[in-house]
């Protein structure tokens, strides 16, 4: 069952169309050709327009946002598909044909331009075409919400503990997101661990972040040595040369040698996301889910704000879709710890982190898969 779950997921990553990769300088997108596949490729007014012929993807439609790309869209017909790059100002298109085994690969290169490009006038300019897909509606949303820590496992202990509130706020979460129509997936939704090994607990969360789901948030709540910190913070998958924030992943990745162990294990994941595109697209759109869930629980709690962050937590490691941790405060500080013991501001924060998901999925943002 192992083997077939792999190969499901590298052929879903095989057929990802676009395949879409961010470097210094340049957004690379790669379309896998078919042997009889033809295309044509035309520049307009701000965007580019790839016509393919003898292929057909599914119906995609995503932000990008790099330096160069604002956006893609495939509309896909009965004999092929079109899709539609829009670019920002100041882009050079490069393309080149390569032949990869059986088939072939288009890769279209769009690079930051030195110079300024002069856009010819016109007396009646005429619109970048920008269709639209019609959202189908048998499409499922389905997002996965990890509340931390469960069972044995306390987690932070302070004038709250851990387990217990990420629970609740959880279950909060997972109701205003049903009564929007969004289907949400608990990796708990009681007092109990999904394994007593921590190792085995953590490996069957992160299974959950497949690419059968939209999105994957888990909520802790944090701790610090003294009383004194407090605030909010969100993670997305990185690694960290902050020394107080690899001790907090230590923490939440089982603690003491198991911690540091499954921390270096996660860093090495990191390490081989390098060279995948379609994971180094997916941290581009966990980071935006990050900061669109950081800016709607500061703007709705008026918390501290301790930033978004990039580190090696285990249960975010291969996620394949939009995942970020979130901390919503801190157990053992006088004021913060107390306000999360109190139901009304665990219902704010409930409502704070559903508005940011539905904001999230709401502008389209997702990852080709």
């Amino acid at each position: 069952m192992r083997f077939l779950a792999l190969l499901t997921v590298l052929l879903t990553i095989a057929l990802a169309f676009p395949r879409l990769g961010l470097h210094e300088g340049y957004t690379r997108m790669v379309f896998d050709l078919g042997p009889g596949t033809t295309y044509q490729v035309a520049q307009g007014d701000g965007t580019l327009t790839l016509k393919f012929q003898g292929i057909r993807p599914a119906a995609d439609d995503a932000d990008v946002d790099s330096p160069q790309v604002a956006s893609y869209q495939v509309v896909s017909g009965k004999n092929g598909a079109t899709v539609y790059i829009r670019l920002k100002p100041q882009v050079k298109v490069k393309t080149s044909l390569m032949q990869d085994g059986n088939g072939r690969r288009l890769v279209v290169d769009l690079l930051s331009s030195d110079k300024p490009q002069i856009t010819p006038t016109s007396s009646k300019p005429t619109p970048s075409p920008k269709p639209r897909v019609q959202t189908d509606p048998d499409k499922k949303r389905i997002v996965v919400l990890d509340p931390g820590h469960g069972g044995i496992d306390s987690g932070a202990v302070g004038y709250v503990t851990e387990k217990a509130i990420t629970l609740d706020v959880a279950l909060r979460v997972r109701k205003l997101l049903q009564d929007q129509g969004i289907q949400v997936v608990m990796t708990r939704t009681t007092d109990t661990q999904l394994s007593t090994d921590k190792r085995t607990d953590l490996g069957l969360r992160a299974d959950m972040a497949n690419s059968k789901r939209t999105l994957f948030v888990a909520i802790h709540v944090n701790s610090s040595p003294g009383n004194s910190a407090q605030g909010i913070e969100t993670y997305y998958f990185g690694d960290t040369m902050d020394s107080s924030l690899l001790a907090q992943v230590y923490r939440e990745n089982g603690g003491g040698t198991l911690g540091q162990q499954l921390t270096r294990e996660a860093q090495t994941v990191g390490q081989r996301l390098v060279s995948d595109l379609l994971a180094q697209a997916n941290l581009v759109y966990s980071r935006r889910l990050a900061e669109t869930l950081q800016n709607s629980m500061l703007s709705a709690t008026g918390a501290v704000n301790r930033g978004i962050h990039s580190a090696p937590f285990y249960v975010i490691r291969n996620a394949r879709i939009p995942a970020v941790l979130i901390e919503i405060g801190f157990a053992n500080h006088p004021v913060e710890g107390r306000k999360l013991g109190t139901p009304s501001y665990r219902d704010t924060v409930a409502q704070s982190i559903a508005d940011g998901i539905l904001r999230f999925i709401n502008n389209g943002a997702s990852v080709s898969r």
